[in-house]
């Protein structure tokens, strides 16, 4: 996200009307201190069973992402990849964590399983935040300033 922010829309003149930021509960899993997840190998009862403490301690990294987006002055929806699974619990704990860090709104995703249909809140979403929500897109440093600064 920085390096789109920083680079490729000073250099295209892009200016972003919604982040987009992407979560599984497996992903969050991880980041709350779950086991790592080795590809081809079977998955660890952690990601297979409902684990809400991992799910909200994972959950850190996302906060810190939402805080990255509003930095540079763009609004958020965090789009959550359901899987099979994911407990109803910890999809709801997902999304109101991130409406609650300051997103403007965070939608369970299920395109893996029902193709374009399982997109179509996060397509809403997304529309809605761009018309909806101010955006004060701007960089976070002027390309003048001294590297030390």
């Amino acid at each position: 996200m920085e390096k789109f922010f920083n680079i490729k829309c000073r250099a295209s003149g892009l200016i972003p009307s919604v982040v987009v930021l992407v979560a599984t509960v497996r992903a969050l899993k991880m980041h709350g201190g779950g086991p790592n997840v080795i590809a081809g190998a079977p998955l660890k009862r952690e990601y297979t069973e409902e684990n809400l403490k991992l799910v909200s301690d994972g959950c850190n990294n996302l906060r810190k992402q939402i805080e990255i987006a509003q930095l540079f002055g763009v609004p958020v929806v965090v789009a959550l990849n359901v899987f099979r699974t994911d407990s109803p619990a910890e999809i709801d704990l997902v999304c109101e964590i991130a409406k609650q860090s300051g997103a403007s709104d965070a939608v369970p995703c299920n395109h893996w399983s029902d193709g374009g249909r399982g997109a179509v809140e996060l397509a809403q979403a997304v529309r809605r935040t761009a018309a909806n929500q101010q955006n004060t897109f701007r960089y976070l440093y002027d390309l003048e300033e001294f590297i030390e600064t």
